[in-house]
């Protein structure tokens, strides 16, 4: 792997280690326990939305808005770097490309769910119509979808890696 890729990762992991241990946290705290939003896997309706854009108040909107968004707009891209190095390492050639170049959809789905959220807090509880919900919550599943045909992907990369290596052997 390149140099960037580590320097990449290291970035990655930090992000992801500021908003798993300090943000998202202490909005769920806020919020009473409920998960974030853009946590969803299954995304999320619009009296749900509500109820958590009500829960968390003006501080956890505060924070949602500020470092977590921040946080979470640096994430993706960091992400989709990783992962574009990683299929071009599992899977040689056009593959790899096109998988990696694929893999960055996520990226675009996720900065499209941050925008949507975070209308849907800047409009608050009781700005909130049904329409934002269902668009942020189309992205949310969409993100996550992207995401589990990602991680099926490096699973059949890394399979697939271990078996020529077996072969060779």
């Amino acid at each position: 792997m390149p140099r960037i890729f580590w320097f990449l990762l290291a970035a990655m992991l930090a992000s992801w280690s500021s908003m798993n241990l300090w943000t998202v946290p202490r909005i769920e705290e806020l919020s009473g326990g409920l998960r974030l939003l853009d946590m969803r896997f299954t995304g999320y309706s619009f009296d749900e939305a509500q109820a958590f854009v009500a829960a968390i108040g003006d501080e956890g909107a505060a924070l949602y808005l500020g470092a977590q968004l921040w946080l979470d707009y640096i994430f993706p891209p960091l992400l989709g770097a990783v992962l574009f190095f990683l299929y071009r390492w599992l899977f040689p050639g056009l593959p790899g490309l096109v998988i990696g170049t694929v893999s960055l959809t996520y990226v675009l789905a996720d900065f499209l769910e941050n925008a949507a959220v975070a209308a849907m807090l800047r409009a608050g509880a009781d700005g909130m119509t049904p329409e934002m919900a269902a668009g942020a919550n189309l992205w949310t599943t969409t993100k996550w979808s992207l995401a589990l045909v990602g991680v099926v992907m490096l699973i059949i990369g890394i399979a697939l890696r271990l078996r020529r290596r077996w072969q060779a052997a």
